[in-house]
């Protein structure tokens, strides 16, 4: 089951780093050349596709190119229709509304009078993004923007007096921008029209695209890690089997190895579940944050799926990272052996424990395993004993043993806002001397009644001379 649990997992991590990087690989290689300066002599047509950097001088037009979902008064772009001397052309650049400052103080001042504009900053405003081409309705939306460019409008009201558009298109700038009026005034007749989104490559925003490497990347790596798995998985590392003259107390921990490790593969069995379980709900949850907020399909594949499962592979890789760290029979048996010379300080005590230990063999043994927890022990002719998955241990001596009496423990506790129930079954020792009124001495506690009714079963089976032992 392991084994096609981990090629299950590879094959899928493969895909979704595969299809990861088919979709952002590209231009996350044009993010990591940087952004090539496109000269003077390169024709939009030459680079397209490509990410380079732009220089924009003269913006004539703008309009608003997106608004935020659901809120039609919150602009997330602009689109700036711009003038390209060098190669007589228009282009469109869309930024974000945040970053369009350089932009609009540029279409501002050219529409200044030549004086008040010769002192201003006219440094071109710097973009880098790809080069794409505009489907029709895209050139029919930047069409409007010229159509309702002041400029334009400004244009037309001053060429007829010589004054006022010598005041106004006077100088090197205004000569370029009454050429460009003049043009827009008789109709535009460019054919092939080139845009540039801000940080963008191909379509996807440079977040967008190191979200989805990183993804890719970590994907790759589950699915290295589960191929590694599959070859050493079987030939993990296990403690040698202690020898027959070994101390009893090596023997008495060697004796409990084997269902300490099967307790450990459960758990980090259930830690996988748990770690697909929350790449799946991450997913889900920011897949549909994207659909309820009509984000558009393109970029719920770009962004809100990437991120899901970037999301949920650092949840799932936590949870085993934590289980991984508990589960380990080493550590389980090192806390088994303190607990048992903690409750057995003197050195003889404890050998003694662990012969009787090892001679009621799995005749007088018991367990209960649970969701979240495991419990071993067994009732040998002196000792009595009962052990956790998490290393804890309690110790009955058989000889100070007056009676057991079983008990149903039940109550609440607030966390948060939500008050939980809890209940538990537990049979209590009680030895020589202690009241029955007083909460006893020690106490074996399972999560269900007939794992607790089983044991009682069993102590009344072994039977100890003098001692009381009520079943439920």
């Amino acid at each position: 089951m392991k084994k096609i649990r981990n090629i299950v997992t590879m094959v899928c991590a493969l895909a979704a780093a595969a299809a990861l990087w088919m979709q952002a690989g590209s231009a996350f290689m044009k993010l990591q050349a940087g952004a090539e300066p496109l000269d003077s002599e390169t024709e939009f047509g030459q680079v397209r596709g490509e990410y380079i950097s732009y220089e924009a001088a003269y913006p004539v037009g703008v309009c608003v190119e997106e608004y935020y979902s659901g809120d039609p008064d919150r602009v997330r772009t602009y689109g700036y229709v711009v003038y390209d001397m060098e190669r007589q052309t228009f282009l469109y650049i869309v930024v974000p509304e945040q970053y369009d400052g350089r932009y609009s103080s540029l279409l501002y001042n050219l529409q200044l009078a030549v004086e008040l504009r010769a002192g201003k900053d006219m440094t071109p405003a710097r973009e880098e993004g790809s080069l794409e081409l505009m489907d029709q309705a895209a050139i029919d939306h930047a069409m409007v923007a010229l159509e309702e460019s002041e400029i334009v409008e400004l244009y037309n009201d001053v060429k007829d007096d010589k004054v006022y558009s010598d005041t106004y298109f006077g100088d090197e700038y205004g000569e370029i921008m009454a050429a460009v009026s003049q043009e827009i005034s008789r109709g535009v007749s460019q054919s092939e029209w080139y845009r540039i989104d801000s940080g963008s490559i191909n379509g996807m925003t440079i977040p967008d695209i190191w979200i989805c490497i990183l993804a890719a990347g970590l994907s790759a790596l589950i699915a290295v890690g589960n191929l590694i798995s599959l070859f050493t998985g079987g030939r993990a590392k296990q403690g040698g089997k202690a020898s027959d003259s070994a101390g009893a107390m090596e023997r008495f921990l060697d004796a409990q190895r084997g269902w300490v490790e099967e307790w450990c593969q459960y758990c980090l069995a259930r830690a996988s579940r748990s770690a697909y379980l929350s790449v799946a709900i991450w997913v889900v949850i920011l897949v549909g944050i994207g659909y309820f907020a009509k984000t558009p399909t393109e970029r719920i594949f770009t962004f809100s799926l990437p991120l899901g499962l970037l999301l949920g592979e650092l949840t799932g890789l936590f949870i085993i990272w934590v289980q991984r760290g508990q589960a380990k029979p080493r550590k389980i048996l090192k806390r088994m052996e303190k607990g048992v010379r903690k409750a057995l300080p003197s050195a003889g005590a404890q050998e003694e424990f662990a012969e009787d230990f090892l001679k009621a063999g799995e005749e007088w043994a018991f367990r209960e395993r649970k969701k979240n927890s495991m419990l071993y022990g067994r009732l040998g002719s002196r000792y009595w004993s009962a052990f956790f998955g998490t290393g804890v241990v309690t110790i009955v001596e058989v000889e100070k043993l007056e009676r057991v009496e079983p008990e149903t423990i039940s109550g609440s506790y607030r966390s948060g806002k939500v008050r939980v129930s809890y209940e538990s079954y537990v049979a209590k020792f009680y030895y020589q001397g202690t009241p029955l009124w007083e909460n006893g001495d020690k106490a074996f506690s399972f999560e269900t009644t007939g794992g607790r009714d089983a044991f009682l079963a069993l102590a009344v089976k072994r039977g100890v001379d003098g001692v009381k032992i009520r079943e439920a």
